[in-house]
């Protein structure tokens, strides 16, 4: 590399503004209470978009409503997510979630006003569904996000998938007690 150009790009790297998202962990009970919406949806669409000021791209995904856990939804959803790919352009946010066409997931949703939903809490708000092999019962799985310092532990209860059913039925007891 010619050294004009590691100075110029080191001075143009300098200039850019910096970007920082700090996400408090949020306990079930508080991901439940501060969703709008909570959705068990297959993705059907990811699609990148330039932000407003062209500085970013967010991803835009399309989900199919399989199913309402809390609030009222439509059948199709579309919801914004920061980071995404326009052709060669690819812009990665940490902590952001991520989704592929087919991934089925719970999503935890907050409005704000008249723009697109919004996960809750970023990757908090993202709880991924597999199908279990031998009995084909959907598992729903918590995302790893523990609180600073707190390490993430292999085989810790508290990440063990649960059904579908018995996910719901925890919604539904953080709603009623919210009651």
């Amino acid at each position: 590399m010619r050294p004009s150009f590691l100075a110029a790009l080191l001075v143009a790297l300098a200039v850019m503004p910096a970007k920082a998202v700090t996400v408090v962990p949020l306990s079930f009970q508080e991901l439940v209470r501060q969703s709008s919406s909570v959705i068990y949806a297959r993705v059907v669409d990811v699609r990148g978009q330039w932000t407003d000021d062209r500085r970013s791209i967010d991803s835009l995904v399309t989900v199919e409503v399989i199913k309402g856990l809390k609030g009222t939804s439509a059948s199709e959803l579309t919801v914004t997510v920061p980071g995404g790919q326009i052709g060669r352009y690819l812009n990665l946010l940490p902590g952001a979630p991520t989704f592929a066409r087919g991934d089925l997931t719970v999503l935890f949703l907050t409005a704000r006003g008249a723009r697109l939903p919004v996960t809750t809490g970023f990757t908090q708000g993202v709880y991924r569904v597999i199908r279990d092999a031998e009995s084909g019962v959907a598992l729903v799985t918590p995302p790893a996000v523990e609180p600073a310092g707190n390490p993430i532990v292999r085989g810790d209860a508290r990440r063990k998938p649960v059904s579908l059913t018995a996910f719901e039925s925890a919604v539904r007891a953080v709603q009623e007690a919210a009651r």
